[in-house]
């Protein structure tokens, strides 16, 4: 009961019901990673087809990233975020219907659209919804409700297609579980404050007479370029190395089963859960700036260690340091977008954020698997460490976003709509 009542004290309601609604949909997204691969092996379609499959969901949120963005601020967050996990629900019962690989296919990328609109929604809400001084908190956890239904995903749809002995059987349940999100976001979802939080507290540079004057300026901030090759970096990495390298790594270099390499896998993710937190009042607290150059700098050190990982107990140390790194570094770019977020453009902001991440989901594993079967594991972790100090030394000339005006004002500031002024000493 403590635990609710501090996350009441410290996020907007409707922070918690944002991300709550964000665990019950990747909850229901991720339910078909184990059977994905399986699916398309029934229609007969090779290897390569199989992630076809899987990246057809990429490819639909890719375009909708940049095209859902103007749509959220032109148009009400509760119909474009329950319009989003409505397509999503759509999306599944298609699936679980399809007679063909093409239609399977295309169904696919319709649920990434839905998805990418409901995503979009909901981290322009945090944006306009948490004042600055507390984003670096409520980017931690609304990251950590991701992050649950990303881990717990797999293993309900694995037990949804045993229980009923149908591959079909975790489409229906990814249907329930959108169209719960959906229903959610038509009760609970309100509309966007008149006034940013981030108003509330330092009001953005020159209060931009319009949110595309605001926009064409913030392209031309570099720490927001520096942002979007991060995300693209960590989006990257993450699926690069812990859903592609690391596998074929551990299977032929250590000889582990696919027991073992779930479980360092699971590790990497409890390491990476375990600091999210952390790593949102560390960004409040020491700032944006530091917190990021420092994890990064810590990542290719931790990158360089996987190819002397020689034994299952030395991988598995690896992982789960990658993964509580990577936990530290993950909360930031959002924190620094919205510091740095024109007025009126919350949606377009974030569609170009998540646009960045979604290109590193589909580049990272291609890449890293190319480099891989053609030079090696060693080169291939080298390449990555290379990539991760190349944008750490980018990102020296970022500055940092959180203002200390911001501190000075945290105690006025309004954190819970309908409630009292939270105070320093909460």
């Amino acid at each position: 009961m403590m635990f609710f009542r501090r996350l009441a004290a410290d996020f907007d309601p409707q922070v918690l019901i944002i991300s709550l609604m964000t665990l019950v949909i990747m909850l229901g997204s991720s339910v078909l990673s184990p059977v994905l691969p399986l699916i398309a092996q029934e229609f007969g379609v090779s290897y390569a087809g199989a992630g076809v499959l899987v990246s057809a969901f990429a490819l639909g949120r890719i375009p909708f990233d940049f095209i859902g963005g103007p749509l959220v601020d032109r148009f009400s967050p509760r119909l474009i975020a329950s319009g989003g996990a409505a397509i999503v629900a759509l999306s599944a019962v298609l699936s679980a219907t399809a007679q063909s690989f093409h239609a399977l296919l295309w169904y696919r990328f319709l649920g990434g659209v839905g998805s990418a609109l409901f995503t979009i929604t909901a981290m322009a809400f945090l944006v306009r919804t948490v004042a600055p001084q507390r984003m670096g908190q409520a980017m931690g956890f609304y990251q950590s409700m991701l992050l649950v239904g990303v881990s717990f995903g797999p293993g309900v749809g694995g037990l949804a297609a045993s229980f009923c002995s149908n591959l079909r059987a975790p489409f229906w349940a990814m249907a329930f579980l959108s169209a719960a999100v959906a229903m959610m976001g038509m009760r609970w979802i309100g509309e966007f404050p008149a006034t940013p939080a981030a108003a509330e507290v330092a009001p953005i540079v020159g209060e931009r007479a319009t949110s595309s004057a605001g926009l064409a300026q913030l392209l031309r901030d570099f720490t927001f370029c520096f942002v979007c090759l991060l995300t693209f970096l960590l989006f990257s990495i993450r699926s690069g190395v812990m859903l592609n390298l690391l596998p074929f790594f551990a299977q032929q270099k250590l000889g582990l089963s696919e027991t073992g390499i779930g479980l360092t896998q699971s590790l990497c993710s409890v390491a990476n859960f375990c600091v999210l937190w952390h790593a949102g009042r560390l960004l409040d607290r020491v700032g944006r700036r530091r917190v990021t150059l420092v994890s990064l700098w810590i990542t290719v050190l931790t990158i360089l260690c996987f190819p002397q990982a020689t034994t299952p107990l030395l991988l598995i140390i690896a992982s789960a340091i990658f993964g509580a790194v990577i936990g530290y570094l993950g909360p930031a770019p959002a924190a620094v977008i919205a510091d740095v977020m024109p007025p009126g453009a919350a949606g377009t902001v974030m569609g170009l954020y998540r646009g960045a991440g979604d290109i590193g989901l589909l580049v990272g594993p291609v890449a890293v698997g190319w480099i891989a079967g053609h030079f090696g594991f060693d080169p291939a972790f080298i390449a990555i460490a290379g990539g991760t100090a190349f944008v750490a030394l980018v990102g020296i000339g970022s500055r940092e976003t959180l203002r200390p005006v911001q501190a000075k004002a945290e105690p006025e500031v309004l954190v819970k709509r309908a409630g009292k002024p939270v105070t320093s000493s909460e």
